[in-house]
C-alpha cells in the first residue's frame, strides 16, 4: 500500500504539466505543493508517523520544482521548443538552447539543495558526494563514449531529427551538446534518484526502492513529443535507464557516475533538438 501511495504521489506531483492553461497548472501546483509540505510537517511533529516524514518531504520538493517548471520558463518567455521571435531571441538558437537548459537545471537543483539543508539533512543523503571510483564508474564513462559514438548514425531512428545530421554538424554542436546533456543528466539524477533513492530504501529495500524511483522517473516522461511512440520510449528506454542509473548511484554512492551515463543516453534527444535550431 505504501508503494502504491508513493507512485500515486509521484503522479500527483507531476500531473500539473498535463493540465490545459497556465493558470490551472500553477493553481494545481500550489495546492499539491502545499499538501505535501503540510503532510511532511505533520508527520515530523507526531511520534507515530515520524519515520515516514521524509517521503512526503521528497514529493513536496518534486512538486515545488514542477510548479517552478510550469511558471518560470513561461514567465521569462523561453522554451527550447519555441521558434525564435523578436520577443524570444534565445529560443531556436544553439547558444540559447544551452542557456535555457541551464535555467531549467537551476530551477530543479537549487530547491533540492536548499530544502535538503533546511530539513537538516546533509548533501550526502541525496548522493551529492565524491563516492567510490571503481569499475562501475568506468562503465559509466565507457557507456557515455559509446552512446556519443553511435548517436550521429542511429539517433534519428528513435528520436527523429530535422534533416540529416552530418558528422561535421555533429562535431560543431559537440560543445553545446555536452553542456546540454551533462546539465540535464545532473538535474534529473539529483531530482529523481538523489532525492528519492535513499528515502525509499528505508522502507522498500534495495530492489523495491530502485524500482519505485525508476517508475516515478518514467511517469515524468509521459506525453513526450520528441519520439514517435512515447510508450515504447518509456518502456524500452526511460524505465531501464532509471533502473541502471539507480544501480550506479547506489553502488558508487554518488551522483557522478549516473550523471555521466544519463548524459550519454540524452545525446540522441538533444541532438534532435539541435537539428531544429539555427
Amino acid at each position: 500500500m505504501l508503494a502504491i501511495a508513493c507512485l500515486g504521489s509521484g503522479l500527483a506531483a507531476l500531473a500539473g504539466k498535463w493540465m490545459p492553461g497556465e493558470i490551472a497548472k500553477i493553481a494545481y501546483g500550489l495546492l499539491v505543493t502545499a499538501f505535501f509540505l503540510a503532510l511532511a510537517l505533520l508527520a515530523r511533529k507526531r511520534a507515530s508517523p515520524r519515520r515516514f516524514w521524509e517521503l512526503p518531504f521528497a514529493f513536496f520538493v518534486l512538486a515545488f520544482v514542477q510548479l517552478l517548471n510550469n511558471s518560470i520558463p513561461h514567465y521569462v518567455g523561453v522554451s527550447m521548443h519555441d521558434a525564435p521571435t523578436t520577443h524570444n531571441a534565445l529560443a531556436g538558437t544553439v547558444h540559447g538552447s544551452v542557456i535555457i537548459q541551464l535555467l531549467d537545471t537551476a530551477i530543479a537543483i537549487v530547491p533540492v539543495l536548499v530544502f535538503t539543508k533546511l530539513a537538516g539533512m546533509d548533501l550526502g543523503s541525496i548522493y551529492l558526494r565524491r563516492g567510490r571510483f571503481g569499475a562501475r564508474f568506468i562503465i559509466a564513462i565507457v557507456g557515455f563514449v559509446l552512446l556519443y559514438g553511435v548517436s550521429v548514425r542511429g539517433s534519428h531512428r528513435m528520436i527523429p531529427t530535422h534533416g540529416t545530421v552530418t558528422p561535421e554538424r555533429f562535431l560543431a554542436w559537440t560543445p553545446a551538446l555536452l553542456a546540454l546533456v551533462i546539465s540535464n543528466g545532473f538535474q534529473e539524477e539529483l531530482l529523481f534518484r538523489g532525492l528519492f533513492l535513499q528515502k525509499f530504501h528505508n522502507f522498500f529495500g534495495i530492489h523495491g526502492s530502485n524500482f519505485l524511483q525508476a517508475a516515478v522517473f518514467a511517469i515524468a516522461h509521459i506525453g513526450v513529443t520528441y519520439t514517435p511512440s512515447d510508450l515504447l520510449f518509456i518502456v524500452l528506454y526511460v524505465f531501464p535507464l532509471g533502473l541502471f542509473t539507480g544501480y550506479l548511484m547506489r553502488t558508487t554512492d554518488s551522483v557522478i557516475a549516473p550523471t555521466i551515463l544519463h548524459a550519454g543516453a540524452d545525446i540522441p534527444i538533444y541532438l534532435a533538438f539541435l537539428s531544429y535550431v539555427a
